[in-house]
């Protein structure tokens, strides 16, 4: 049995690897993220995951290919079912990070994700960690919109503080959708090329549709 999870595992290995080799970095990048996209479940999310991974270690040096790897792994890290397996998991997105930090850290999109990946640690315990990790959210944000202020991925992350944050603490619906909407607004002049990063529209789309049923009410 033993035998035959390994084989298994060196046949899944090999099915993920022979297409990243052949490929361009495009087709490859491509092809990963219709995949991580179209996930509907927490394992097909991690097969994806392990194609940008692979597709990482293909083009070391590649900003983009480390950039969706750490990115890829920061959202999947919000579904990871197991508490103690989150930090470990982010602790892999920040050697990416690093990478792309170091390649340029003035461009809008890395401080965008660095905020991603500081929301992602302070879910892990919101209560412990919310001053540090909110703090490092908003400085990453900051930075972010003086680069370029129409960035929509900007709004959409400050959007969800305020969504997750209880009213009573100074979040709340109200202070959270008008910021979906004016990241709604920017996702229509987002680039859809992929090379640059350009997620966020659809989950965008979703948590102002969840705005508006819950001010409905």
């Amino acid at each position: 049995m033993k035998k035959i999870i390994v084989l298994t595992g060196i046949s899944l290995l090999s099915l993920f690897a022979a297409p990243v080799y052949s490929q361009t970095i495009e087709e490859a990048l491509q092809q990963a993220n219709t995949a991580f996209d179209s996930a509907k479940t927490y394992p097909q999310k991690m097969m994806a995951v392990n194609q940008f991974k692979l597709i990482a270690s293909k083009w070391q040096d590649n900003w983009a290919a480390n950039f969706y790897a750490a990115f890829s792994i920061a959202v999947t890290s919000f579904q990871e079912p197991k508490k103690d397996n989150k930090d470990p998991m982010l602790d892999e997105a920040d050697k990416y990070y690093s990478k792309i930090s170091n390649m340029d850290s003035t461009n809008d999109e890395v401080n965008v994700l660095g905020a991603l990946l500081a929301q992602a640690r302070l879910s892990v315990n919101p209560m412990s960690r919310h001053v540090k990790y909110g703090e490092i959210v908003n400085k990453y944000l900051d930075k972010a919109s003086s680069i370029n202020p129409n960035n929509p991925r900007i709004y959409y992350l400050k959007a969800n503080t305020f969504f997750y944050t209880p009213k009573l603490f100074g979040g709340g619906v109200d202070k959270a959708q008008p910021l979906y909407e004016k990241a709604e607004s920017l996702f229509a002049n987002d680039s859809q090329d992929i090379m640059k990063p350009h997620w966020g529209k659809a989950v965008n789309e979703s948590q102002l549709k969840l705005c508006k049923e819950k001010t409905e009410k």
